[in-house]
């Protein structure tokens, strides 16, 4: 890939597949190349989205590593982040984004997004789904998917989050989605992934 000219490259990585002391030697490797930046999720692959960051082997990575680094975060961990780590000068929001689609407006402004603002963010991405796939349905199923995440920022979603997943037929999908959205309010500091 590096043959290609005039294209910057990044490497999104975890600290090992099953330990974390794996990564001092994938540290090595990502130092002989030129990377725009390296984005570490500091976890392993065994610990997919449970336990605790390694934060120990974050800040390592942070003096050995030759590259500029990223922190992949999910929701509420970014003022930790930053304050701990004040040479970190890049997050990424990975999945935190989509269960709070107004996690940029936090950072940046200490602004919550309303139900409103969520509400039309659901309807724009549910109607380009419906356009792009050419029919409800399947835009219906791609929409589950993002309430996997975003249901969490409801107070007492689980009812709802159920209805929708069980949706057969988009009407009934849309019904469900408009309940949640009248009938429960949005929790202005959602925990979904242990950060």
């Amino acid at each position: 890939i590096y043959k290609i000219d005039n294209m910057k490259i990044s490497i999104k990585t975890r600290l090992g597949k099953e330990r974390a002391d794996e990564f001092y030697k994938l540290i090595e490797i990502y130092n002989k190349y030129p990377l725009e930046e390296l984005i570490i999720h500091p976890r392993t692959r065994e610990d997919f989205y449970g336990n605790t960051p390694n934060l120990e082997v974050f800040k390592d990575a942070l003096k050995l590593s030759k590259h500029s680094i990223c922190y992949i975060f999910t929701l509420n961990s970014y003022n930790k982040i930053i304050n701990e780590f004040p040479e970190v000068n890049k997050v990424m929001l990975g999945r935190g984004i989509l269960a709070n689609p107004g996690l940029i407006g936090e950072i940046k402004n200490n602004e919550f997004a309303n139900k409103e603002i969520i509400k039309m963010f659901h309807d724009e991405i549910f109607e380009n789904y419906t356009i792009l796939l050419n029919e409800d349905k399947n835009a219906m199923y791609r929409m589950k998917e993002l309430w996997g995440y975003m249901s969490h920022i409801f107070t007492n979603n689980k009812k709802y989050y159920k209805k929708i997943k069980k949706a057969k037929k988009a009407i009934d999908y849309k019904n469900s989605v408009n309940s949640l959205f009248i009938e429960k309010d949005i929790i202005k500091v959602a925990v979904l992934f242990n950060n």
